[in-house]
């Protein structure tokens, strides 16, 4: 019998300054779980990192953690909050209440998928 891996859990948030308000650092108290695909078939958790901080993207858009078949990113504190459920700023929408987590679909997907459901089991 062999022992399962261990996911790495690596920590890499942004900074506060970087563009398009990507890092808002509002404080949140999370009670959800959001969960998206990045739509990106060819993408890796790294690859998702960078482009948050990247200078040519112009979104206003941002996730707390994003996962791929051999690591987890975190990309904002857990306690701030980020842009990915488009449903506004107010304190009560989703983008103020809920954890984002983005799931690369690049690799071996099953696996990442595994690992998704371990780390938000998790949490």
């Amino acid at each position: 019998m062999t022992e399962a891996k261990t996911l790495n859990y690596v920590v890499d948030h942004i900074p506060k300054s970087v563009a398009c308000n990507r890092r808002p650092a509002n404080v949140m108290n999370a009670s959800t779980i959001t969960i998206h695909n990045t739509g990106n078939p060819s993408s890796t958790a790294r690859n998702e990192r960078a482009w948050l901080t990247n200078p040519t993207n112009t979104r206003t858009a941002s996730y707390h953690i994003v996962i791929d078949e051999r690591e987890a990113i975190e990309c904002l504190p857990l306690n701030e909050n980020a842009w990915h459920s488009g449903d506004g700023s107010g304190a009560t929408s989703g983008n103020r209440t809920s954890i984002g987590v983005e799931i690369c679909e690049s690799g071996n997907y099953a696996k990442t998928l595994d690992n998704a459901a371990t780390l938000v089991a998790a949490m």
